[in-house]
C-alpha cells in the first residue's frame, strides 16, 4: 500500500509554490499526495501545511491543525516562521501544478530578497539580500506563456534587464506580481518594458504595476511622469498602502499624483506582519477630508471602496461619529439602502465641515 502525504492550504491566494514543489519531491519518492484547503482529519503518513498570512484567521487554522495532528504535521509559510525553509532538494523540485489541476498561468521566483528596510515588509528578514535563485524553464511549462512573477524588487537585481529581454524574446505574458521599483525606470529600462507583454493579474489586459508608499515616492512618479505616459492610457496601476504609517495628508498626495499623472490607484490596507503592528498616526486626520472624498479616477471600483470604508470606521473611531459626505460617496452607486440604516440615527453622524487638529 502506498505512503500518503497530506498537503494544508492555509490561506493562498494563489496556487501555493511550496506546497506544488513538496508535492513534486514526494511523489518522485513514491508516495501519494493530497491537497486540502479545509481543516479536516484525513489519513495519511507525513502531514504539511503552509500559511502565508499572520491575520487572526489564519493563526486560527493553523491553530485547529496542530490541535488534531500536534508535532505530527510541520507547518512553514511566512504566516508561521520567517526561518524555516524548504530543504534544498525540494526547493529545486519543479512545481506540480497538477496539485491544483491548475494551467492559468506558470508561478516562480528568478531573484528572492530585497536589499531595502522597508518597515512594513517581511522580505528583507525572511529571504536576505538580493539573489538569483532560478532560471525561466525551472517552472515554466510547456507551452505555457503566462507568468505570475513573485520577485521583489526586480529592478533592482543587476540582471534584471536580461530577464526583460528574455521575457520578451520567449513572448511571455507576465504579471510582475509584487509591482515594480519607480527608482529603477529611466529610458532603457522603460524601453525593455515596453517590448515584454505585462499583465493584470487575470492576464486579460496590458499593465504595469509599480509602488508608492511615501512622499517621496510622489516626486519619483511626477520626475518619471513622461515615461509612465508613454506606456499608454491605463496601463499603469500603483499600489498604494494605507493603515501603516502615513497621515491623511500624505495620502491624499500620493492619490493627486496619480490623478494628474492619470495612474490607477490600487490601494491596499496593510496586513500586520509578526512584531510590526500598525502605526496609524494619532493625529491621522491631519487634512481637509471634502479634498479626498472629491477625488475622482477613471478606474479604481470596488477597490476604492475598501479605501474609502476603512476611511469612514476610522473616523468613527477617533470622532464617534460617521462623516455624511463620506457615507454618502460610499453608497453613491452600490446598496444605496444601507445609508438609510446610519441616516435614522442622527446622533452617530455628522453633517459639520471637518476640523483639523491643530
Amino acid at each position: 500500500m502506498r505512503k500518503t502525504v497530506a498537503l494544508f492550504d492555509i490561506d493562498s491566494k494563489i496556487p501555493n509554490l511550496a506546497l506544488m514543489k513538496l508535492s513534486t519531491y514526494y511523489k518522485q519518492q513514491g508516495y501519494e499526495v493530497i491537497l486540502s484547503k479545509d481543516i479536516v482529519k484525513c489519513n495519511a503518513d507525513i502531514f504539511f501545511a503552509s500559511a502565508i498570512f499572520n491575520s487572526p484567521k489564519s493563526s486560527e487554522r493553523v491553530q485547529w491543525l496542530k490541535d488534531i495532528y500536534g508535532d505530527k504535521i510541520e507547518i512553514g509559510g511566512s504566516g508561521v516562521s520567517l526561518k524555516k525553509r524548504l530543504s534544498p532538494e525540494i526547493e529545486k523540485c519543479f512545481p506540480d501544478y497538477g496539485l491544483y489541476n491548475h494551467d492559468k498561468y506558470a508561478i516562480g521566483f528568478l531573484t528572492r530578497g530585497c536589499d531595502d528596510r522597508c518597515k512594513f515588509c517581511l522580505v528583507p528578514e525572511k529571504e536576505g539580500p538580493k539573489r538569483l535563485v532560478a532560471t525561466f524553464d525551472d517552472f515554466m511549462l510547456k507551452n505555457q506563456q503566462n507568468l505570475l512573477l513573485l520577485d521583489d524588487n526586480l529592478l533592482s537585481f543587476p540582471e534584471a534587464k536580461s530577464f526583460l529581454k528574455e521575457m520578451a524574446q520567449r513572448k511571455y505574458a507576465v504579471n510582475f506580481s509584487q509591482s515594480l521599483d519607480i527608482s529603477h525606470l529611466n529610458e532603457e529600462t522603460f524601453n525593455l518594458l515596453m517590448q515584454v507583454d505585462s499583465r493584470n493579474s487575470k492576464f486579460t489586459k496590458r499593465m504595469y504595476y509599480f509602488s508608492c508608499n511615501s512622499l517621496f515616492n510622489v516626486n519619483e512618479f511626477y520626475e518619471r511622469k513622461v515615461l509612465l505616459k508613454g506606456f499608454g492610457r491605463d496601463a499603469v496601476s500603483v499600489i498604494m498602502m494605507y493603515g501603516f504609517n502615513t497621515h491623511l495628508r500624505e495620502e491624499y498626495a500620493m492619490l493627486l499624483m496619480f490623478r494628474k499623472i492619470g495612474l490607477i490607484p490600487f490601494v491596499q490596507e496593510y496586513q500586520p506582519i509578526a512584531g510590526v503592528a500598525p502605526m496609524v498616526p494619532e493625529k491621522y486626520f491631519d487634512f481637509d477630508l471634502d479634498k479626498v472624498i472629491a477625488l475622482t479616477f477613471r478606474t479604481n471600483g470596488q477597490n476604492g471602496e475598501k479605501y474609502l470604508r476603512w476611511l469612514s470606521n476610522h473616523y468613527f473611531n477617533t470622532y464617534g461619529r460617521f462623516y455624511l459626505p463620506l457615507m454618502e460617496k460610499i453608497y453613491r452607486y452600490n446598496n444605496k439602502n444601507v445609508l438609510k440604516k446610519y441616516l435614522i440615527k442622527p446622533e452617530i453622524m455628522t453633517n459639520e465641515l471637518y476640523k483639523m487638529y491643530k
